[in-house]
């Protein structure tokens, strides 16, 4: 265990950036960082007026009896995401140590002379949307209301990942990339998106198709890119015409993208993915549930699996786009 923890302990005194811009992010529920739907701006902005403290009723989940602590505890999520981010940076990005100043590259998106054909660029979209759904359950359940959970889980999700760019800035393997930047605000701008509109979320998931390449040396879904397939699923059962069918209601269907022998060696691929894939959280619900969803906690922690993760699918049509 000790080569494992070896490389982390060198590292830390190099994540004072990272620190310092984590004491940016807002760990009490303030009303003025949620994310408000457009058609209700003027009135938030008048009652924003009346708000007495950071800790309104309206903020929490038990309105007129804060829990004790929220701070602390918004604290401890923020503190362990960061931490786990951090180590598994100071072991796979980091280990060759840090260079004497700051430099930046223009990588570029998804192009074929890009260094992994734009895979990490929507690697970077994809890690920042997913923490934006797992954080804001896990902030609800320390008593935030939930637009402050909404707002917490994108701000801090964003604050680390734009950490680990600045870090990225001083290390001798990467560079800050503005491309990479801008891909972590569009992930966790479309996370708070689906997370504040529940009829695009009962439509729409963003997910990852993993497997391990033949050449990787290890079982790597956050670095392996020869494996991944970025899918935006649409799911019949989000449309009312098509749940009432007792047939079609079951079925998604994905555009993705993915690349091939960038990182690994061989002929570079960029493909193109049209998908057709089963519903797992309706046939699930249907199966145990009685058709309902989100009814307990178990059945809530698998339908946020299955919008994040892609299980086989049925059939995939590939194009090359090289």
């Amino acid at each position: 265990m000790r080569h494992l923890f070896r490389p982390i302990a060198i590292h830390l005194r190099h994540l004072r950036p990272v620190l310092a811009f984590l004491c940016l992010v807002p760990t009490q529920p303030v009303v003025a960082g949620e994310f408000i739907p457009a058609d209700n701006v003027d009135l938030y902005s008048r009652a924003l007026a009346d708000v007495p403290s950071a800790a309104s009723e309206d903020m929490l989940t038990n309105p007129g009896d804060p829990p004790p602590n929220l701070s602390l505890r918004n604290s401890l999520i923020i503190g362990t995401n960061a931490t786990l981010v951090a180590a598994y940076g100071s072991y796979n990005w980091w280990r060759t140590g840090f260079g004497g100043g700051f430099d930046t590259a223009n990588e570029g998106w998804l192009g074929a002379g890009t260094n992994f054909g734009g895979a990490d660029k929507l690697g970077h979209i994809y890690s920042n949307y997913a923490g934006v759904r797992l954080l804001t359950p896990l902030f609800e359940s320390a008593g935030n209301g939930r637009g402050a959970s909404v707002s917490l889980a994108a701000w801090s999700t964003l604050g680390i990942y734009t950490a680990v760019e600045v870090v990225d800035g001083y290390s001798r393997n990467w560079k800050f990339s503005p491309q990479d930047a801008i891909a972590n605000v569009a992930g966790a701008m479309l996370g708070a998106a689906l997370e504040t509109h529940p009829e695009f979320d009962a439509i729409f998931d963003f997910r990852l198709d993993y497997r391990r390449s033949p050449r990787a040396s290890n079982f790597d879904p956050f670095g392996d890119y020869s494996e991944q397939r970025y899918l935006f699923v649409t799911k019949a059962d989000g449309f009312a015409p098509l749940r009432a069918n007792r047939f079609l209601r079951y079925f998604e269907v994905a555009l993705g993208y993915g690349t091939r022998g960038y990182d690994t060696g061989g002929e570079h691929r960029r493909d193109a993915y049209l998908g057709l894939s089963l519903n797992l959280a309706r046939l699930l619900a249907d199966g145990a549930y009685d058709g309902s969803m989100h009814s307990t906690a178990f059945q809530r922690g698998t339908d946020r699996l299955f919008d994040l993760v892609q299980f086989p699918a049925i059939a995939y049509m590939r194009r090359d786009l090289n």
